[in-house]
Parts: C-alpha cells; sequence; structure tokens
C-alpha cells in the first residue's frame, strides 16, 4: 500500500495558488488597500506571501514522487513471494509492500534482543564471574573446596581461544587468567578441597531448546551455560606460528567439539591456571552449585565489558553465543529463570511496550540471535523498533553507515554521500534481510526494513542485488520542504 495523499494534495493546492495567483493579488488590493508600494517584500520577510518561487519549491519534490513509488513497486515486483518492504517517513509508513507477509527474518532478531537488553540490564550492566568459599582464607589456605561461580559471562576466554579468534573479529574477551593471577597476588597458596564448577545462574540447556538437530550438529554453536570457557569449545581450530613467525591457521584445522560439561570444563581449566602459578590444590576439579543456605567468603571476582562494549562485539562478529546468554540473563532478571523462554517473554512485551501489537504483526522469537528458522516476523515490527522514540539512538549508534562497513561501502559507494545510508544487513543462503536508515536530508530519514525468503535456494545473490537496487532507490528521495522551510509569512498591510 503506497501512502502519496499529502503528496497530491500538496499539488492540488500549489496548482490552484498558480492559476489564481493573479487574481487574488488584484482582490487583495482591491479590497484591503495597497499592501506595499512595490513587489518587494517588507524588512524581514524573503518573499512575497504571493509568488511562483514558493510555489516552485512545493512543486518539485510532489512530482518527483509518483515515479519514486513507481521504482518501489517495480523492483518489488521481482521480489520472492516471501518478501517484504516497510518504508517509514517520521511516524507514518510511506510506502509497504507485503507488510503482513510472514518471514523468517534472520539476524534481524538481533535488533529486539538488543533493544530488550538495553532496556532490561541497561548499557552499563557488566557479566561478574566470581571465586567464593564456605570458609575464608587464612594464611593463604583455604581449608575446603573454591566455587567458580558462573555470573553469565559469555566471553570468558583462554589466552588460546582468544588467540584462535579469525583476525577480522572484535577481539572483546574477559581474559579469566587475571582472576587466577588475582587470587595468587593475594596471598592464595593451598586450597584442600577442589576447584567447582557452578553455573547455576542459568538453566542447564547447552542449547536453545527449539532449534532443531541439523543446528546443534553442524559444530557452528558453542554452548549456552552459565560458566563456560571459550564458547563453551574444548577443542578447537588453532592458529600456529610458520616459518616466517607469522601466525596463520593450521592447515588441517582440528575442528571444535563442545565439551560434554562445559561448568566441570571451565573448573578443569580453573584448576590448571591455578597450578600453573603453584597454587595446591588436593581434589579433583568437579561442577555443582554452591551449597544453599552457606554465606560465600568471595575471594575474588572479575567483570566483563560493559553491555553498551557487547553490542557491538555482538554485531561486528555475529556472536551467537553472547546473543543467546544475553537473551537468558534477560530472563533471569526479569522473571528469574535465566531460561531461552524467559527472554523470549521479555522481548515480547519490551516490544509490545512500544505499541507494536504482537498478534498483528505475527512476531513469534524463539531465540535471540536468529538462528531458529522457526522465528517469524514482519517488517514493520523492524520499523516499528528502529522508529521507536526509545531505541532510535541506540541504533543509531549501533548501526554502521555505508561510509565505514567495508561491505556497506562496496555496494553503495557511488551513491551521494554514503554516510546517509546506516543499515544492518544479514542473512542465509535462502534468507537475505537489510534494515536501517536513509537520511534524505532536512532533518528528515526514512526507516526502511526489507526481508526475503527464497526456499530451497543455493545462495542469495539474486536477492542481495535486488536489495541493495530498493536501498540506492530510496538513497534518491529528497525531503519536502515543510511549512517551516517554506516560510509563508503574514501580509503587510498598507
Amino acid at each position: 500500500m503506497r501512502r502519496i495523499v499529502t503528496p497530491v494534495l500538496l499539488l492540488a493546492v500549489a496548482l490552484a495558488a498558480l492559476f489564481g495567483a493573479n487574481s487574488l493579488s488584484d482582490q487583495l488590493h482591491e479590497n484591503l488597500g495597497e499592501v506595499a508600494d512595490t513587489d518587494a517584500a517588507p524588512p524581514g520577510v524573503g518573499t512575497p506571501l504571493v509568488s511562483t518561487r514558493r510555489l516552485a519549491e512545493m512543486l518539485a519534490p510532489s512530482l518527483a514522487e509518483p515515479e519514486f513509488f513507481t521504482g518501489l513497486d517495480a523492483l518489488m515486483a521481482t521480489a520472492p513471494v516471501s518478501s517484504c518492504l516497510t518504508v517509514m517517513l517520521d511516524d507514518r509508513v510511506f510506502y509497504e509492500s507485503g507488510g503482513g507477509i510472514q518471514v523468517m527474518p534472520s539476524e534481524a532478531m538481533l535488533l529486539p534482543t538488543l533493544a530488550t537488553a538495553h532496556k532490561v540490564l541497561g548499557p552499563d550492566h557488566t557479566f561478574t564471574t566470581t571465586v567464593q568459599s564456605v570458609v575464608p582464607v587464612e594464611n593463604g589456605v583455604v581449608n575446603g573446596d573454591i566455587y567458580l561461580v558462573g555470573g553469565g559471562d559469555p566471553l570468558l576466554y583462554t589466552p588460546a581461544y582468544a588467540a584462535a579468534r579469525d583476525e577480522g573479529d572484535n577481539p572483546l574477551h574477559t581474559p579469566i587468567e587475571d582472576l587466577a593471577q588475582d587470587l595468587v597476588d593475594q596471598g592464595l597458596a593451598l586450597v584442600t578441597g577442589a576447584v567447582v564448577g557452578d553455573a547455576d545462574r542459568f538453566d542447564d540447556l547447552r542449547y536453545a531448546g527449539s532449534w532443531p538437530e541439523r543446528i546443534i550438529a553442524s559444530q557452528n554453536i558453542g554452548t549456552l551455560l552459565a560458566l563456560q570457557f571459550d564458547d563453551g569449545w574444548v577443542q578447537f581450530p588453532t592458529q600456529e606460528p610458520n616459518e616466517e613467525g607469522d601466525t596463520d591457521a593450521e592447515e588441517e584445522p582440528e575442528g571444535f567439539v563442545a565439551a560434554e560439561d562445559p561448568p566441570f570444563y571451565a573448573a578443569a581449566l580453573f584448576d590448571d591456571m591455578l597450578e600453573a602459578r603453584d597454587v595446591v590444590i588436593r581434589r579433583s576439579p568437579r561442577a555443582e552449585a554452591f551449597p544453599d543456605g552457606e554465606e560465600p567468603n568471595v575471594l575474588a571476582a572479575i567483570e566483563s565489558a560493559p553491555l553498551s562494549d557487547l553490542y557491538h562485539q555482538i554485531l561486528d562478529n555475529r556472536d551467537i553465543e553472547t546473543t543467546e546468554m544475553l537473551l537468558k540473563e534477560v530472563g533471569r532478571v526479569t522473571s528469574g529463570t535465566g531460561s531461552t523462554r524467559a527472554g523470549t517473554q521479555a522481548i515480547a512485551a519490551v516490544v509490545a511496550g512500544i505499541g507494536v501489537d504482537i498478534d498483528q504483526f505475527q512476531l513469534l522469537q524463539f531465540d535471540g540471535s536468529g538462528v531458529d528458522p522457526a522465528n517469524i516476523a514482519t517488517c514493520p515490527v523492524f520499523t516499528s523498533l528502529l522508529r521507536s522514540s526509545e531505541f532510535r539512538p541506540l541504533f543509531h549508534d549501533l548501526l554502521p553507515t555505508a561510509a565505514e562497513d567495508a561491505g556497506l561501502l562496496a555496494r553503495f559507494a557511488d551513491v551521494d554521500r554514503p554516510s546517509r545510508i546506516r543499515a544492518l544487513t544479514g542473512g542465509t543462503a535462502d534468507t537475505t534481510v537489510i534494515m536501517g536508515y536513509v537520511d534524505i536530508g532536512r532533518d528528515q530519514e526514512l526507516t526502511f526494513a526489507f526481508i526475503a525468503n527464497q526456499q530451497g535456494a543455493d545462495d542469495n545473490q539474486a536477492i542481495r542485488q535486488l536489495e541493495t537496487r530498493i536501498v540506492r532507490h530510496l538513497a534518491t528521495l529528497t525531503a519536502q520542504p515543510s511549512l517551516d522551510d517554506i516560510g509563508l509569512e503574514p501580509l503587510r498591510l498598507g
């Protein structure tokens, strides 16, 4: 559905004013007396009230709009059946095609997840991992167990895993060895018990319960527990120095293997870190919750980077594990249950809070990252979210412009001022997503969302080219002048 009522009315008003200008001027002089000695405007008035210069400003953009809409119609006519495009100007729908069509939104689900975390947890939220004991330290000795208590930090990395990350990834992580060093610096020398991993903050599901087995078997996603090191991987491809001393991936990478018990594996690694620093630990590591009813002695703690930094890490790396653990933390804070389900319920409440009717716009979210193929939404969900006064500043900060993102720049380098385009892109072989903002001048911007699903496709290149043409077309629009821009001034009577 296209919204072109305003341009048509402006055109009619402008034409009527143009044809009646001379008659109106004569009548004003006859009935009201001489308005001014000349056609010149009085001091402080740039243009007389009746002036074709004013009418030209109104006519030009109005006459351009029908062609603009026709162009979008032609582009959407080539899109797959399961596609939608919604464009908003200010707070109204400016153009819409397939607005009620249900689509699988893929990585677009990151946006409601981040918005909900921003509202529920706040940008300064950090995840805290602690070492606790039932008895205090005396003369460097803990007479019992020490508990490594997970606070849901998704980026607890060992040095080996941090070094093995792809060169282009955002390197943000929490160096867990710093926590071990802190204990040693405080004088810890002997633990008569064991290092015990506690992951009780979240549920014990290693993956989102709705994910099909093929996603888990793909070995692309780590586990999602409140205490885990290295995204839950017990084995991962490493990078080895070559003869020149450069670091390259191994010729035959070992691949990824997930830990069967991530909290136990984390406890075992932390045990190794302490022993490498000459701490004696008498018993073997294990995993269980800190004893109920006991008052913990916090021996040391390490905090993650603030959530505002994790937002960028998630978008830069498309980090599924971090997103899903963030969703569990949202569920924990809002309901007391650190689960994916509780997190998605919180998202639904936040989206409804900005005026989106969940049933009308058919938002059905099963995970936080968009991996689950059962996720369903329509384009208006995302334009409403992007345009909302509550979250627009967040997404303006997070979404890169085509002038600073290499992928976007490759597609929009020849657009007039690529920095005007700010967008999230994503997709799979049979899904493509682009949504964000286009600055059209005069302090106005378009908010847009385009999603296309093409089941069974081998790749999404054709649709990727279509979405590029759509955004290029949006960038051709020039804002219409407002009444303030037109600057009508009252008549000066003589």
